[in-house]
């Protein structure tokens, strides 16, 4: 069987489908839709099922960007890196706009993302063998030092919401010692405080309530008619010539992306975060920088999604849940990932290769064009009934996620949170960082202390740990840098 018969073809385009509508409803991630699909995917080729598996995680990552843009709910943690961005812009220039510079910009990632897993895939597959606990501890402190200083000119604020989502990420099970903790004697926080549900209420619920705390009058969510906000133009070429324009971080987004991607338990995830979190720190003097944001989050997005195949089609782990999935797949049909793979099965290798670059030449900007156009449509509902449905999707996904009334209970909960926040002007997107990176950061410390009897300089002794602690003191630096050169300057605007 063949990718280019017509099943792996019908097959391509009905993941990309799925992906795409699945993606775009706030709680319902990337990881559920491919998970739902695996009981189709037992009875298929893998020629075919693996080719619909990459379609429908490329696009509902993408996908994920449609609630940000409509409603400032992130359909993904990856998403929530930019989602402030991605709304503004929207408000601005229009969802048509604002989705295809992120439809384009995934595009663009994900084909950086997948040369660079073409030619690359055995060496840095090796290169990641080196990774310890040591390395995994610096890239949780490395992701989080940049979350707050992207912030702006508020890194206090900045901070205290990371440790608020540090705090979150601790309900539950101690994930070294297996002690259970601040559960409350409840079953259900056992497992603890799931981030999608979280993240549901932080963004999409606290939207309700602060739209009914100050309701805002005759809004009917329409875009300045001067802006050609719902043609072809917007969405393909405009964004396009901002991505030549910002090639350099188009380039250092997708690379970023590339390399945080394929460390196991990282992800799109992180790889958003510190590639938006650079881009922030880099131009916190600039005005109206939401499109570069945008530009560098979603670059990331798709180069940390295709290169999450380094390390299980080379040494046959899982780089994120999706492939964990897949690495399912494969054993099932009797392939076994690693290096014989690509001696014994390179029709196979080159076929996933080919899709990925369909998938992000060809169903991104047609699905994302799709959606891009309904949203247009969608935001010029008005006010009321936008936000009836945006509540009735808050109970609706964070029911999805576990089939569990208690994490409508959570989500509303973190809405509330979250409304609080906001009138103190705390950012949210660092809380949901916080509860991301805070498991890494907590089990990667303590194994490595417990594994070199608490010797605090074992974190010191190690090459590449040691580069990342180097990496993390130099986003300290020029954060503060900016910090103070944005209050000279700003005194010095007073002044004149």
């Amino acid at each position: 069987m063949s990718l280019f018969s017509w099943e792996g073809f019908v097959a391509l385009m009905l993941g990309g489908l799925y992906g795409s509508l699945f993606g775009a409803i706030p709680g319902l991630t990337a990881t559920l839709a491919v998970a739902l699909f695996i009981p189709i995917a037992f009875f298929l080729d893998p020629i075919i099922a693996l080719p619909a598996i990459i379609a429908i995680s490329s696009v509902a990552i993408y996908a994920g960007d449609v609630g940000s843009s409509i409603a400032r709910i992130p359909g993904t943690p990856a998403s929530a890196a930019y989602a402030e961005e991605l709304y503004s812009l929207s408000r601005k220039k229009g969802p048509v706009y604002s989705l295809g510079i992120s439809a384009m910009g995934s595009a663009i990632g994900g084909i950086i993302g997948t040369l660079l897993l073409i030619f690359t895939a055995t060496g840095i597959a090796k290169l990641a063998k080196q990774f310890s606990s040591f390395e995994y501890f610096w890239i949780a402190v490395l992701g989080l030092t940049a979350g707050i200083f992207a912030t702006g000119r508020a890194p206090i604020k900045g901070f205290i919401s990371l440790l608020l989502g540090i705090l979150f990420s601790t309900v539950g099970v101690d994930p070294t010692l297996g002690y259970p903790r601040f559960h409350f004697e409840n079953p259900n926080l056992l497992s603890g405080l799931n981030y999608i549900v979280a993240m549901i209420g932080l963004f999409g619920f606290s939207e309700v309530l602060e739209h009914v705390y100050r309701p805002v009058k005759n809004e009917n969510h329409t875009i300045d008619d001067q802006h050609p906000t719902s043609n072809a133009y917007s969405f393909f070429v405009a964004p396009l010539l901002l991505l030549f324009k910002e090639k350099l971080s188009v380039l250092r987004s997708s690379f970023l992306g590339v390399v945080i991607g394929f460390l196991p338990g990282a992800g799109a995830d992180v790889g958003s975060w510190v590639a938006t979190s650079v881009q922030k720190v880099g131009n916190q003097n600039q005005e109206d920088q939401e499109d570069k944001v945008i530009v560098a989050g979603t670059s990331s997005n798709n180069a940390a999604v295709a290169s999450a195949w380094i390390p299980a089609l080379s040494l046959g782990l899982p780089g994120d849940t999706v492939t964990a999935i897949v690495l399912g797949v494969f054993l099932m049909k009797g392939i076994t990932p690693g290096p014989l793979l690509f001696e014994q099965s390179m029709d196979l290798v080159w076929s996933l290769f080919i899709t990925f670059l369909i998938a992000n030449l060809v169903l991104l900007p047609l699905y994302g064009y799709l959606t891009a156009r309904i949203a247009s449509q969608i935001i010029k509902v008005p006010s009321r009934i936008l936000l009836s449905i945006i509540a009735g999707l808050c109970v609706v996904g964070a029911y999805a996620i576990n089939n569990n009334p208690f994490d409508i209970w959570v989500m509303v909960a973190m809405g509330v949170c979250a409304f609080a926040l906001r009138r103190g002007g705390f950012p949210l997107a660092q809380v949901v960082l916080g509860m991301v990176l805070g498991p890494i950061l907590e089990q990667n410390f303590m194994v490595s202390a417990i594994k070199s009897k608490w010797s605090l300089m074992s974190f010191f002794e190690r090459p590449i740990a040691l580069v990342l602690m180097l990496l993390t003191i130099v986003i300290i630096i020029v954060g503060v840098r900016f910090i103070q050169s944005g209050k000279a300057h700003k005194n010095t605007t007073r002044t004149s």
